[in-house]
């Protein structure tokens, strides 16, 4: 008898794993594995302490429900700490959230994101990333270009629908990431980062008869030597604290500059050297005259995980550094204040090869002059670049426009999905800060979220919504049951009405995203067009509400629609009708976001060879009406279409369809139809009559006169 064997185990969600890379005024926090309601977001934003903050987010596998909250809660709070925000290689599921969830890159810039390609030829699957900078054209055209497979040769294509995927990202306006930002990200971090945003660029500042250069870029084959020689003199500091990559050609360069600069200069001193500076050029040949004053290497934190790059004086720790040891430092984070086994220490993550460096540096003669220049210029804010640097470009900010849904990944991997909606208008108050003083429970319920802010998400078998602080309990418990039923549309309309989410969502977002009375009456139709479906509870299954200070309301509310109710109402979106050519299908309400007045209509999901394509209709139009009559439907259009054909042909005419079409009011379409010629009877003799074939009503075949053309018309009263 065979032994039974157990199935082997699902390998376990990968919680969150957090490194922190810090050097100067830069940090970067790169994430790996799931984002849930463990990743304490507003706390860790709270430990940023930097200029500019960089989020490595390749390694993000799953983002759930809850760990999108916790994550928009992460970003607005350190967008608010920070002056400059970016984002780099951003994993797909990254990028589906970023085309779905309002503020989930809070004031961010996106630099980079890992797209899915694919060869058919070896079965092949990969993430290729693509960057803003090098890639502007085909991300901003929607067109991921054809690659040779790593693996075969053969092209590999664009694994997903290129506008949906790319909807976010492609809104953002081109830039470059800043000087120090990229050589941060080039020579600290090995990333991929384009030519422009490396390319050399130097500061000068003078002081009597001190000379300050801050120095950023790679060093390369058009490092400007002569230019930067040419008028020195005096006592000369150059900050390399912002080089990155250095190739043999630069370093030739520059070991020919400093050569010059010794001949004409009284003294020569380097600042802020980063390792790959200390192990290629510092050696005493490298060097010349010059002496080096600081460097920095990184450590790493044994009690909160952080790697920090440690500004090092050579005068003040060479006793120490010329056995080849590290100076011992604190954390900048937690100040080496840790628990449990290696309490309060800071580990040296520099090589043995760079330690060697250090003990071969010449102790520097650092005057208390000199000492308060360099401290001095490090905290002097770049100004205008001077003229041997093209100009850095103008940090853009991208609008805040949120569009085209992902759905297909995230449908199949059933991922709850949230809209969050952020109070930026001033009648949208931030209870938050007021004091509660009733609520209609003793404790809020299991289900209800742990704050009291405007959202709404729905899980497989339910959905929870907040209302926004409303004036009395009865407008808030509307508006809440509102968000509720919109978002289980919503969420319906992703699996399976996928066409017209990709229409309304640009819209659907930048409304959402800064709701006022407008926005919340259009919800409400929408809302109230799903409810007459009879597909959803007309009244919550559960209800809580709290009271503010000032008299301000929050209703939160739970509803559980049945799933056979669900099931029917995504068919109702997906069951199709072919008319004239065109695949029909009924409007789904949310369409509204875009267009106020359409709740209800034929949505074409595609138009092919036939009338309606020959008079200018296309795919993604919704028509309204047929000959002046409303059509709510798609089974209404082809029932309209099917009792005026037979009438056009006999009597001749047009057919009138009053479409909407783009951003504009409706748009009268006429279809000629021509007139049949009669059927001749047979002879007499013949006991049969001749007939024409008769084409199916509705296909488009066989019915018009291609060469009678068609015409359009703006003006509904033509």
């Amino acid at each position: 008898m065979m032994e039974a064997t157990a199935p082997p185990l699902e390998p376990p969600e990968p919680r969150l794993k957090l490194d922190k890379f810090t050097d100067g005024p830069v940090t970067c926090l790169r994430l790996s594995g799931t984002i849930d309601e463990h990743f304490e977001g507003k706390k860790l934003a709270q430990t940023i302490k930097a200029e500019t903050l960089i989020l490595d987010l390749g390694g993000v596998r799953k983002i759930s429900s809850f760990g999108i909250r916790e994550w928009v809660d992460f970003v607005g709070t350190a967008g608010a700490n920070v002056r400059d925000l970016y984002l780099v290689e951003c994993s797909p599921k990254v990028v589906d959230q970023l085309n779905m969830v309002a503020n989930f890159a809070g004031k961010g810039n996106v630099f980079s994101f890992y797209a899915p390609y694919r060869c058919d030829y070896c079965d092949a699957e990969r993430r290729v990333l693509l960057q803003v900078d090098r890639d502007f054209d085909a991300i901003r055209a929607q067109k991921p270009p054809e690659r040779p497979c790593q693996t075969c040769g053969h092209p590999e294509y664009f694994d997903e629908d290129a506008p949906t995927f790319l909807s976010y990202v492609g809104q953002q306006p081109r830039f470059e990431l800043p000087p120090p930002v990229a050589a941060f990200l080039s020579a600290k971090l090995s990333y991929e980062v384009s030519e422009s945003a490396r390319r050399f660029r130097a500061e000068k500042h003078v002081e009597g008869r001190w000379t300050h250069f801050k120095l950023s870029g790679d060093l390369d084959t058009n490092f400007p030597r002569d230019k930067i020689v040419e008028g020195l003199e005096g006592i000369v500091v150059v900050d390399v604290s912002a080089v990155g990559r250095i190739d043999p050609a630069g370093a030739a360069g520059w070991r020919s500059f400093l050569a010059a600069a010794s001949q004409v200069c009284e003294r020569v001193f380097l600042s802020g050297c980063p390792p790959v500076f200390l192990e290629r050029l510092a050696r005493s040949e490298d060097l010349g005259r010059a002496e080096i004053v600081s460097f920095s290497i990184p450590y790493h934190c044994l009690s909160c995980g952080t790697t920090a790059s440690h500004l090092l004086d050579v005068a003040q720790n060479y006793d120490v550094i010329k056995f080849a040891t590290p100076p011992e430092v604190a954390c900048p984070d937690c100040g080496g204040q840790g628990q449990g086994q290696g309490q309060g220490k800071t580990g040296c993550a520099a090589s043995e090869a760079l330690l060697a460096h250090l003990a071969a540096l010449p102790r520097p003669e650092v005057t208390p002059e000199l000492d308060r220049f360099i401290r001095a210029a490090r905290e002097r804010r770049p100004t205008a670049p001077s003229a041997t640097a093209a100009a850095p470009p103008a940090r853009a900010g991208f609008p805040m426009l949120l569009v085209a849904v992902a759905a297909a990944a995230l449908a199949a991997a059933a991922v709850a999905i949230f809209f969050l909606l952020p109070r930026d208008r001033a009648p949208r108050v931030d209870v938050d800060a007021l004091k509660l003083v009733r609520a209609s429970a003793p404790a809020r319920p299991d289900w209800a979220p742990k704050d009291a802010r405007a959202f709404a998400a729905c899980s497989e078998t339910s959905c929870v919504a907040v209302s926004g602080p409303a004036a009395d309990e009865r407008a808030a418990r509307a508006e809440a049951m509102d968000a509720a039923v919109e978002q289980l549309a919503h969420n319906v309309a992703l699996r399976g009405a996928k066409a017209q989410v990709d229409v309304l969502a640009a819209h659907r977002q930048r409304l959402l995203g800064a709701p006022g009375p407008d926005e919340l009456a259009r919800r409400h139709r929408v809302a109230e067009a799903v409810r007459k479906t009879g597909a959803v509870p007309a009244q919550p299954s559960a209800a809580y509400v709290e009271e503010y200070e000032g008299g301000k309301v929050v209703a939160f509310v739970k509803i559980d629609p049945g799933g056979r109710e669900v099931a029917a109402l995504g068919e109702r979106w997906q069951a199709a009708r072919d008319v004239l050519g065109a695949r029909a299908v009924d409007a789904y309400p949310g369409l509204a976001w875009r267009w106020p007045d359409v709740t209800a209509g034929a949505f074409l999901d595609g138009v092919g060879p036939g009338p309606l394509r020959d008079v200018g209709v296309s795919a993604h139009d919704v028509v309204l009406e047929v000959d002046g009559k409303r059509v709510a439907t798609a089974e209404a259009l082809a029932s309209e279409v099917d009792a005026e054909i037979p009438r056009l042909k006999k009597e001749g005419g047009a057919l009138k369809l009053l479409v909407q079409t783009g951003d504009g009011e409706p748009r009268l379409y006429t279809v000629p139809v021509p007139r049949q010629a009669e059927t001749p009877r047979a002879p007499p003799g013949n006991d049969r009559e001749t007939r024409p074939a008769q084409a199916p009503v509705g296909t488009g075949v066989n019915i018009w006169d291609r060469t009678g053309g068609g015409t359009v018309r703006d003006d509904p009263n033509d």
